[in-house]
């Protein structure tokens, strides 16, 4: 069915889609996938990303070819603040500015990942008569997506727990688009390093921003083991602002620190398990690789909706959770030397971890946006 949409408008002019959001990790990868994936099905879309005017999200598009617009633009607080003066002048430019570049376009599709980075170019393209659509991360959909949401023809989730929020809209379970390189090395299978004697390997993340809390836990933690004589080995994703202070700490034997890992498939594929936030992106990557994971949400996130995320993977076994406030130096170690010792639990955790997989999720999303412009002829 997809392909026949593709191949159906195959000779139509330029169809324009502008993708917006980013801003972070989360947000930029899934987008840049969907991207992707709609070059491959049909050459013919012409691709424009609009999002906020990060160094990062303009070295991405610019790699892989896509006409980059950066906005200047702040979240709001939640509370009373000069700065929200300054968050809804600069969000009216952003508008203003969508709509001049968009209306050179003629029609087309705003595809948007969420969050006050969407807002501008979807609102533009609902006043210049364009489609829309927008993907939902998380269990509990943010306050700028619930109001987004009522003006998209098509809403894809993550979850299938979303659909109940969003049940009066067109919505799709899809899943979360997962980075196109991670798809490809998750096809060539793990690396088994336990032929060569090699100990167990532990992956620490926290987002592209790192966490601080959990790698000081981590170090309190991994010197328990060391002191058990558990072996083990570590690559732990410090965060660029915590790396300095991080490394200053002396670690066992066996771990390595990173402000950031560029090669994630290379992290995951000589992990044996997981430490992590539990966004929606982590979570993705972490079913896709089939790996065991102890979760520990970030209690600021809007809605609670890391700890209703992790809640999913531990309701059918696929993880375990700590809440932040109960995450202590000996609970970590307990949980990690529970896992290290136990192959048959971390063995069903992956297969349950990977049940959650949806690696179409890219082709999904893009063949439905292909048919968005199937429906105009």
């Amino acid at each position: 069915m997809r392909n026949q949409a593709a191949n159906s408008i195959h000779n139509s002019p330029s169809l324009p889609v502008v993708i917006t959001g980013g801003g972070t990790g989360g947000h930029l990868y899934p987008l840049l996938s969907v991207a992707e994936a709609l070059r491959r099905m049909n050459p013919d879309v012409s691709l424009l990303f609009i999002g906020r005017d990060a160094e990062r999200d303009r070295a991405e598009a610019e790699q892989r070819v896509i006409p980059f617009y950066g906005l200047r633009l702040e979240g709001l607080r939640r509370r009373l603040a000069w700065g929200n003066v300054r968050a809804l002048w600069l969000f009216g430019m952003g508008i203003t500015r969508c709509v001049r570049i968009m209306k050179k376009q003629g029609k087309g599709i705003v595809f948007g990942v969420g969050g006050y980075v969407s807002a501008p170019a979807m609102m533009a393209g609902k006043m210049l008569g364009w489609k829309l659509a927008l993907h939902e991360q998380n269990t509990i959909p943010g306050l700028v997506n619930r109001r987004m949401a009522k003006w998209c023809d098509m809403v894809f989730v993550t979850f299938k727990k979303t659909m109940t929020a969003l049940s009066e809209f067109p919505c799709y379970h899809t899943g979360l688009p997962v980075r196109s390189e991670l798809l490809e090395a998750a096809k060539e299978g793990k690396t088994d390093a336990r032929n060569d004697g090699s100990p167990l390997s532990i992956l620490l993340i926290g987002g592209s921003q790192g966490a601080k809390k959990l790698v000081e836990t981590a170090h309190g933690a991994l010197e328990i083991l060391t002191e058990k004589g558990v072996p083990f080995r570590a690559l732990i994703q410090t965060g660029e602002r915590n790396y300095e202070k991080a490394i200053e700490r002396r670690w066992p034997e066996g771990v390595e620190l990173k402000p950031y890992l560029l090669d994630m498939a290379a992290a995951y594929r000589m992990a044996d398990l997981v430490i992590s936030r539990a966004g929606a992106g982590s979570l993705s990557e972490i079913a896709l690789w089939g790996l065991p994971s102890i979760l520990v949400p970030y209690p600021y996130a809007s809605e609670d909706h890391q700890r209703v995320n992790a809640e999913e993977f531990v309701r059918t076994g696929a993880a375990e959770m700590v809440l932040e406030k109960e995450l202590t130096v000996d609970r970590m170690a307990d949980a990690l030397c529970d896992l290290i010792q136990n192959k048959e639990k971390r063995i069903e955790m992956g297969q349950r971890a990977q049940a959650h997989s949806r690696a179409e999720a890219a082709n999904e999303i893009a063949g439905h946006l292909l048919r968005m412009f199937e429906r105009d002829e």
